[in-house]
């Protein structure tokens, strides 16, 4: 048995170690030959203005055409001293206060009263509909940061259920 394994040990590290390793030339030879991606992988918007295929347009302001039976709608209001900073609108399902939300939106240097509409389309991660019952909260945050709450960060929240319309937020400490 220990003669086969002398015998056939060499002749594998033999095998192994005779590839051919290519040079620094050919390498780039054969790299300018082929093309990176081939042209059925690149997609184009359909015209100017439209977004690319999996990209979503920044939120309208609420209408009233908007017929998705989920989103919520409402106004938020913030004291006249509360001024600068980001608003965050989080919805999570009722009684939950921390990790992910279902759907987020990022407002800077918001004008108040603010109309809002937070639904399905701000979701996290998409494909989903929300539970029977959410929480909807509002946060404007003076250093910009979500994952921080800072003094000055004024909050208001509110459980309704989804397709709610007429929700009043107040910001206050």
């Amino acid at each position: 048995m220990r003669a086969i394994v002398f015998v056939i040990l060499p002749v594998v590290l033999a095998a192994a170690c005779s590839q051919r390793v290519s040079t620094e030339e050919d390498f780039a030879r054969e790299a300018r030959d082929r093309p990176l991606i081939s042209a059925e992988g690149v997609r184009l918007p359909a015209a100017v203005g439209t977004p690319a295929a999996g990209m979503r347009p920044a939120p309208a302001a609420p209408t009233a055409g908007d017929d998705d039976a989920q989103t919520i709608r409402g106004t938020i209001a913030a004291p006249a001293d509360a001024a600068g900073g980001v608003l965050f609108l989080f919805v999570r399902p009722a009684g939950v206060e921390g990790g992910p939300p279902l759907a987020v939106q990022r407002i800077p240097a918001p004008a108040f009263p603010l109309p809002f509409a937070i639904g399905p389309r701000d979701a996290m991660i998409p494909g989903g509909p929300f539970p029977d019952r959410v929480t909807v909260e509002a946060r404007l945050d003076a250093d910009g940061n979500a994952m921080t709450e800072g003094l000055g960060d004024v909050s208001a929240r509110a459980d309704v259920a989804p397709g709610a319309s007429g929700v009043d937020l107040t910001l206050g400490p």
